[in-house]
């Protein structure tokens, strides 16, 4: 019996790792396209050619840097026929947007001096635009936002190499974004070319890697978010995503319709080390495929006018698909969710397996665990923020080395909840049906406040918690006499369901950890638990030889990369 257990524990421990793996994956850009690839294709390397071109100092309006920078430019557009002017004018933001956008309220007025091109539709004038700032503070701007400019060049050049559209296509290069938005709030307001405008579609960097994610898009986007899926097999983001902060801001203030994409892991920007060495060229190629793919999908449509139809929900699977449904469904999915959890337990106590007792002490564990593995992160963070001086620096109040961050405080969460679990073991016995619906009545209970609350984020434990429900309810419904002896179906049926579990869930813990600020990662923590949560048969399996050994490995995986830290 005992060499059975070991075992299964190997085979669930590897069908985790396999899934974990794959839902890490899910989270990188892909890699970038050699100068070699075709000309209708989009190519990083040729891409970073234009970022070395104009990322050598800080671009502000007026200085050398951005003049040279702008001339460069303007020499691209004109190199591939197309006829690029310089707008040059002020520009004062409204104080409703600066209050939007936290800024001082008396913000002045600033010289503009926008770059603009515009690739002609064969059939309207009805345009695209397509949107990056040129300037940059304190930095060489290689990322932030050298990358977009790039991205929009290579873009017009491969347009170029292709049919070309039938809507225009209009390039906009702002100057300056850093001190306010007041480029973008030129065009709109003084150039005549924003009368043609039906969709905007703008890239920023927020920092020196990771995937290219949508980050922001006008209200209403039904329409936005089916086309995007249809257009872009890479699309990448959520509908629990937060807002970004671009030059779309102005023309979402000014109810324009389209998207923002942004790549922020890294916060560096701002800061001498933004340079073309540091950049990650796989993440200007996801930029690029957002930019190419949706310019020419949307300059091909019959028509540009958006129906405004409802936000939907909607998440990347993997790198599968992009799942995408209406709103109004979250509330009937949620039902079939308390549904199924209802007929498990109801199953379980028919099965004479649970007991009210043990699944409150499940419950009780889980729940210690959700509450103390955040606080420990927070006291954790404050040791290494005072004593490690790599983590005495932020960057815009992100931490350093946050990829080694995310990989310590994983470690240490899951050491926490499974020591507690171990220790519930000691003290008094309870069974695996019982720790698993204890943590399944609070992943039911949090899928009720996520579908009522947080409609837009309701997807992250709804389709885990079903998938988790029907698997269990299949080992509740196949198993005979003895509930902690599991056959192969039943292992396949729990791998799967951990499967779904961790490839909904992490994906949203690595962007929301990346997303948080130094000392705010309550929530990526908490959803770390709740993971944690769904994997509770599997995680008993693993530890059934030996309830310690997990805790032990984890605590000491937590150690080595404390050590790694410090020696920097």
């Amino acid at each position: 019996m005992k060499k059975q257990n070991i075992i299964r524990a190997i085979v669930v421990f590897v069908a985790l790792a396999i899934a974990v793996f794959v839902a890490i994956d899910q989270t990188l850009p892909p890699d970038a396209l050699p100068a070699s690839v075709p000309g209708t294709e989009f190519s990083a390397e040729r891409a970073i050619v234009h970022i070395k071109g104009i990322a050598k100092e800080p671009r502000l309006v007026g200085s050398a840097g951005f003049e040279n920078a702008r001339d460069y430019v303007m020499g691209e557009l004109r190199a591939l026929g197309l006829s690029p002017e310089i707008q040059m004018t002020t520009a004062t933001v409204p104080a409703e947007l600066l209050a939007q956008l936290g800024a001082p309220p008396d913000l002045p007025p600033e010289e503009v001096e926008n770059v603009i091109a515009r690739i002609e539709g064969t059939e309207t004038q009805e345009a695209i635009l397509l949107v990056a700032h040129l300037d940059s503070r304190n930095s060489p701007g290689a990322s932030d936002d050298g990358s977009g400019v790039a991205v929009l060049l290579e873009t017009a050049r491969a347009l170029h190499a292709g049919p070309p559209p039938r809507h225009s296509v209009i390039l906009l290069f702002t100057g300056p974004e850093e001190t306010g938005l007041h480029g973008a709030v030129a065009f709109i307001t003084k150039h005549p070319w924003i009368e043609d405008v039906k969709l905007v579609i703008n890239f920023d960097a927020g920092g020196l890697t990771g995937p290219s994610e949508l980050t922001s898009t006008s209200p209403d986007k039904g329409w936005l978010i089916r086309e995007a899926a249809k257009a872009d097999s890479s699309l990448y983001g959520t509908s629990a995503s937060g807002e970004g902060s671009s030059d779309f801001n102005a023309f979402k203030f000014y109810g324009f319709t389209g998207y923002a994409f942004d790549y922020s892991w890294d916060r560096r920007i701002h800061t001498p080390m933004d340079t073309v060495e540091n950049l990650n060229p796989a993440s200007i190629q996801h930029q690029g495929y957002h930019a190419l793919s949706l310019a020419r999908h949307f300059g091909n449509l019959d028509s540009l006018e958006d129906p405004k139809d409802p936000n939907p929900i909607y998440f990347n699977i993997l790198r599968l698909g992009f799942v995408h449904y209406p709103t109004t469904w979250v509330i009937p999915i949620m039902l079939v969710v308390v549904l199924g959890f209802a007929g498990v337990v109801a199953l379980g106590f028919r099965r004479k397996v649970l007991t009210p007792a043990g699944i409150g002490l499940g419950a009780l564990v889980y729940v210690i665990g959700l509450i103390t593995a955040p606080l420990l992160a927070s006291s954790l963070w404050a040791l290494l923020s005072n004593v490690i001086p790599t983590y005495q620096v932020t960057y815009l109040g992100h931490a350093p080395n946050e990829m080694l961050l995310l990989t310590f405080f994983t470690s240490t969460t899951l050491a926490l909840t499974a020591t507690w679990y171990a220790l519930i073991q000691k003290v008094r016995q309870v069974s695996i049906p019982d720790l698993t619906i204890g943590a399944y009545a609070i992943l039911a209970i949090a899928t009720v406040g996520f579908a009522i609350a947080m409609p837009e984020a309701s997807f992250i434990s709804a389709w885990a918690g079903l998938f988790c429900f029907l698997a269990v309810g299949y080992w509740f419904y196949s198993t005979k006499d003895d509930f902690e002896s599991f056959s192969v179906g039943q292992l396949v049926a729990l791998a799967l369901a951990a499967f779904v579990a961790i490839a909904m869930m992490l994906p949203i813990i690595i962007a929301s950890f990346m997303a948080s600020e130094a000392n705010d990662w309550f929530l990526p923590i908490a959803i770390m638990v709740m993971l944690l949560g769904t994997l509770v048969p599997q995680l008993q399996i693993i530890t059934r030889p030996n309830k310690w050994w997990l805790p032990a490995a984890a605590w000491i995986t937590a150690a080595v990369i404390l050590v790694l830290a410090a020696l920097g």
